[in-house]
């Protein structure tokens, strides 16, 4: 089991979030196609494990497990879990 995740929040189509987040849900078939594996540190330097444009697809009703500091979906709304304060763009 991975780090648990103190919120949630629906993410529109198209979307790039960077935070600390947890997991990611496909309610419907998804691409994360920007990513960035790794911790994110509050007011500091995240820790960075790997960057990819590489995409992953993520088949509908399923997760894709992190830690992420950052990734961008497809054009499909999906819901992000998180720990902390998240920014969405």
């Amino acid at each position: 089991m991975g780090p648990h995740a103190e919120k949630a929040q629906q993410l529109a189509a198209n979307a790039t979030v960077s935070g600390s987040i947890v997991r990611i849900y496909a309610p419907v078939a998804l691409t994360v196609d920007n990513y960035t594996f790794g911790k994110f540190v509050e007011g500091g330097d995240n820790i960075d494990d790997q960057t990819s444009t590489a995409a992953i697809a993520v088949p509908a009703g399923s997760y894709l497990e992190g830690p992420f500091t950052q990734l961008h979906t497809s054009a499909h709304v999906s819901v992000v879990y998180y720990s902390g304060e998240l920014t969405v763009s």
